[in-house]
């Protein structure tokens, strides 16, 4: 059974790509509810994706999917006693700057933002508002006599020291290469981090298997870990023996991103439950959304950009 927070990812990419291949989506019966996928981060304006649990499905269209965007809700945030009101608006019609954005965010590829198909794709945004770090912002949502609501914390940025790349353990494989991180941790627990990497044009993607990482190990350490390259999600096969690297002459970005506790626990317990979908032996996992009355993630990001090209 697969998790209703992976409509937003089927979504996009049927919306690139069309459906060249039939694909069943499978989501639990019972009473409809809405699923907010939302971020801010550091000077950047808020962006709310507004989406309805939907029927289990086969063959999904982009017609259907897109079906499952929620229209004209009243989303507001509010910070320091001020509150925003965010307007509704299609992806197409957005300023370039907040597109390119969006498209981080949300791994979106580059030529999508400007197709007919992403005239489809809605979101809810006020360019008045930008985040701030060490601030808190409160999400509130009105739609069809449901109310939802959440907070969440933009955190103080914690940079990578560096980046660099070992081979491939392989010499058959010497084009291809690990990618390397080195991290130093503040010595306060309770860090997290999400990561997301960009090799040359590609979208920024997640790490497929763990895009997470918590500090309860390393509190206060400096260390030097290997960084799987993002991939995106819902991909039908992975060669686990290459998916992980990037090679030679690639110019790679890492999306480095603090975020809150909460933020941390809905991505760490979502990806548990992708990573063992289907397991006979698995324990029961609750993905654990910060969303009071919905589904969903409401999340702070306080973001640094590292850029590495492998030779």
């Amino acid at each position: 059974m697969r998790s209703p927070y992976f409509i937003l990812a089927i979504l996009c990419s049927l919306l690139f790509f069309g459906c060249e291949e039939d694909i069943t989506v499978e989501i639990p019966a019972g009473e409809e509810q809405l699923v907010v996928e939302g971020h801010i981060e550091q000077e950047a304006s808020p962006v709310v994706v507004l989406t309805r649990t939907v029927p289990v499905f086969t063959e999904v269209s982009v017609e259907a999917l897109a079906k499952s965007f929620v229209h004209d809700a009243q989303v507001r945030v509010t910070v320091d006693g001020q509150t925003y009101t965010l307007d509704e608006v299609p992806l197409a019609a957005l300023p370039q700057e907040l597109k390119e954005l969006i498209a981080v965010q949300f791994g979106l590829r580059p030529e999508f933002l400007s197709t007919e198909a992403g005239a489809l794709f809605y979101v809810y945004t006020s360019q008045e508002l930008k985040g701030e770090v060490g601030k808190s912002y409160r999400l509130h949502i009105r739609h069809a006599g449901r109310e939802l609501s959440a907070v969440t914390t933009i955190p103080h940025l914690n940079p990578l020291d560096s980046l660099y790349t070992i081979p491939h353990p392989n010499p058959e494989e010497d084009s291809l290469r690990q990618l390397y991180y080195r991290y130093s941790d503040p010595d306060t627990l309770g860090n997290t981090i999400r990561y997301f990497t960009k090799r040359n044009s590609e979208p920024f993607y997640p790490g497929l298997f763990a895009s997470v990482f918590s500090d309860e190990f390393i509190n206060g350490a400096t260390i030097d870990y290997p960084l799987d390259r993002g991939e995106p999600k819902g991909q039908q096969e992975v060669d686990v023996d290459l998916y992980s690297y990037f090679g030679k002459g690639d110019t790679v970005t890492v999306r480095w991103a603090a975020i809150d506790q909460a933020h941390y626990r809905f991505w760490f317990t979502l990806e548990n439950e992708q990573n063992n979908n289907g397991s006979p032996i698995s324990s029961p996992n609750i993905t654990r959304s910060n969303i009071q009355g919905g589904l969903g993630i409401w999340g702070g990001y306080g973001v640094s950009y590292h850029t590495l090209i492998i030779e």
